[in-house]
């Protein structure tokens, strides 16, 4: 009762304090959910594991980035001059603080920036996702709500007026979220830490508490597991007008997952700095996880073989040539470099012979080269056993008893892109936690590398009709093959944000959409992707530290159900208070197991004290 007091209470003084400047309401909720832009009675509104009704509450540990999200309600008149901004984090008792800078022209310039704020961009979804390898409409596993004006884009602060810089404009009854990444950094002292989110609008200033949470762990610089995303650099060049590799790389890597594509030699010798880390520097502007840490997979082909591996002299030379250039170029890495040659594309019967020849021609050389890896986008096929070294099938095909049968081979098992209720989906009408469920998909099953097969998929790829050139800012239909005259219409559909885990902040093509941001613009997916990576390494310190009763809870309580284990419906959480209120639990246990105590009593719900 005193906790719906205090809720009713804030809701007063913030309706009173906003009252010219027609604010209807102000609330906070974590990062695992999707909030409408017209869902005014969203559940979440008077408390989650990121709010209480008072105060903002997130946690974390070291070298960490962690985030939450502010929704201003707008009343009947709306909101003509929206900004909001969180100064500092201090040190409960000490003078440690994680203190907020104003963000460069480059958005990937990270140099002193821990505190970054984002206004939340929405697309209306008007046809849900249609595709069955996604979800089977209509099915139980599909979202339940798969329509309406659903968050997506998180804009930096600094973009164009009107295009989702501050200060924003806000409707009459509509909701405008406010995103907050924290970066931890790797030397501050544990305890709580404090500030306040300050929210101005037209005019009229409030200020909503904020207290951190900081464990004393730090999360390692080097991943728990990799997962990549192929890369095509045209793609930026064609929407932004100019290369911008570096600026996605340094973007990518802060979001922990790797950017990849098909290397020849010349080429790595030209991303030298990506391997080595040195692209990942403060000298080259870049400061957060992984710092000083290189990428670890470097493909030798990609989406094909080519054909430098068809005739056996060939293959025998250019493979031996791959696998020596890589132990003298990663040196001392690399043997955690993940390099493969990747066959047809999700091949039928007709490519099973060629697929046996290609893994015969390099399995069969007597040098250096017999150890590149081959990699096919397929489940297991008794047809292609012996052939394949590294399998990687989507959810719906991953079938748990046979990966592990293939890793006793010592082959790998791997998946790719979503598919429910097998896994996450990773499209816009679905919960923002699917990419989240992915990767503890992952770690629940020992899937070293999860692939997600394109992050700027902005020209469409020869699959759709009519112009390939997608205006992704304002259609959420990003991947579209109806009308293809060759396919059967059960692998015909259309998918909401599939393959744009990253839009473009400069619109060359689309000028209206020009964000005036020079690099990328993150999403809601990609944020949970980067969430569920961080909480991929709190599960393995936590098994390093011996907790084991402690992840199998975790797993159990958030992933029961995945891969060929699941049912007809969803079998893993679908909101964020399901996956924080564990993470939480396990950040507590990793800390005392580090300070060498015991387990103690446990929040039943999240970590918010006062729940």
């Amino acid at each position: 009762m005193r906790r719906v007091l205090s809720a009713l209470l804030l809701s007063c003084l913030l309706s009173q304090a906003f009252a010219r400047a027609s604010v209807a309401s102000v609330w906070a909720v974590n990062d695992g959910e999707k909030v409408e832009r017209d869902d005014l009675d969203n559940s979440n509104k008077r408390a989650n594991s990121a709010w209480d009704g008072h105060a903002i509450k997130i946690f974390g540990a070291r070298n960490e980035v962690v985030a939450f999200q502010v929704v201003v309600e707008a009343g009947p008149d709306g909101i003509k001059s929206l900004t909001a901004r969180l100064p500092e984090l201090r040190l409960k008792g000490g003078g440690a603080r994680i203190s907020y800078a104003p963000p460069a022209a480059d958005p990937t310039d990270y140099r002193g920036r821990p505190i970054e704020v984002f206004s939340v961009n929405y697309m209306n979804v008007t046809e849900p996702t249609h595709a069955s390898w996604v979800f089977e409409p209509g099915s139980p596993a599909a979202p339940r709500d798969p329509l309406g004006w659903k968050p997506v884009q998180l804009v930096p602060e600094n973009a164009r007026a009107g295009r989702g810089g501050f200060p924003l404009t806000v409707a009459p009854s509509q909701n405008q979220a406010l995103w907050f990444d924290v970066y931890t950094g790797r030397d501050l002292p544990a305890g709580t830490y404090r500030g306040e989110v300050e929210i101005k609008a037209d005019g009229r200033r409030t200020t909503l508490p904020v207290e951190l949470e900081l464990f004393d762990f730090a999360l390692p610089d080097e991943n728990s597991m990799q997962a990549m995303v192929y890369y095509e650099s045209l793609q930026p060049e064609l929407y932004h007008g100019r290369n911008l590799d570096a600026e996605y790389q340094r973007f990518a890597h802060r979001n922990r997952i790797e950017l990849v594509d098909a290397y020849d030699i010349e080429k790595a010798r030209a991303a030298r700095g990506r391997f080595t880390g040195e692209d990942f520097t403060p000298a080259r502007g870049y400061e957060g996880p992984g710092e000083g840490t290189g990428n670890r997979v470097i493909p030798r082909t990609f989406y094909g073989p080519g054909k430098e591996f068809d005739e056996r002299a060939s293959a025998w030379r250019n493979s031996d040539e791959w696998m020596t250039f890589l132990r003298t170029f990663l040196g001392a890495d690399f043997g955690k470099a993940i390099t493969f040659l990747y066959m047809p594309d999700e091949p039928g019967r007709s490519e099973y012979e060629y697929i046996r020849r290609l893994a015969d021609n390099v399995h069969s050389n007597p040098g250096p080269g017999r150890v590149l890896p081959t990699f096919v986008t397929k489940k297991y096929v008794k047809e292609l056993d012996g052939a394949i070294d590294i399998w990687d099938t989507g959810p719906q095909g991953f079938d748990v008893e046979r990966a592990r049968e293939e890793r006793a081979k010592g082959r790998r098992y791997w998946t790719y892109n979503g598919g429910r209720p097998q896994g996450g989906a990773i499209v816009i009408d679905a919960p923002a936690t699917d990419p989240r469920a992915t990767i503890w998909a992952c770690f629940k099953h020992h899937v070293e590398v999860y692939f997600y097969w394109h992050g700027v998929h902005w020209r469409h790829n020869g699959q759709k009709v009519g112009e390939r050139r997608q205006n992704v800012w304002e259609n959420p239909i990003t991947f579209d093959n109806r009308g293809q005259p060759r396919k059967p219409a059960a692998d015909q559909g259309y998918i909401n944000g599939d393959g744009v885990l990253i839009y473009p902040g400069e619109e060359k093509i689309h000028p209206a959409e020009d964000r005036g941001v020079a690099g990328p613009v993150s999403t809601v997916q990609l944020a949970n992707f980067r969430r569920g990576l961080q909480d991929h390494q709190y599960l393995t310190l936590a098994r390093r530290l011996g907790l084991g009763a402690e992840v199998d809870a975790a797993l159990q309580a958030v992933v029961p159900r995945v891969f060929s284990e699941a049912g007809p419906t969803v079998g893993f959480a679908e909101t964020g208070d399901a996956f924080e209120t564990v993470r939480y639990r396990l950040a507590r246990a990793i800390a005392l197991a580090q300070r060498g105590r015991g387990p103690r009593e446990r929040s039943p719900r999240g970590h918010s004290r006062g729940h």
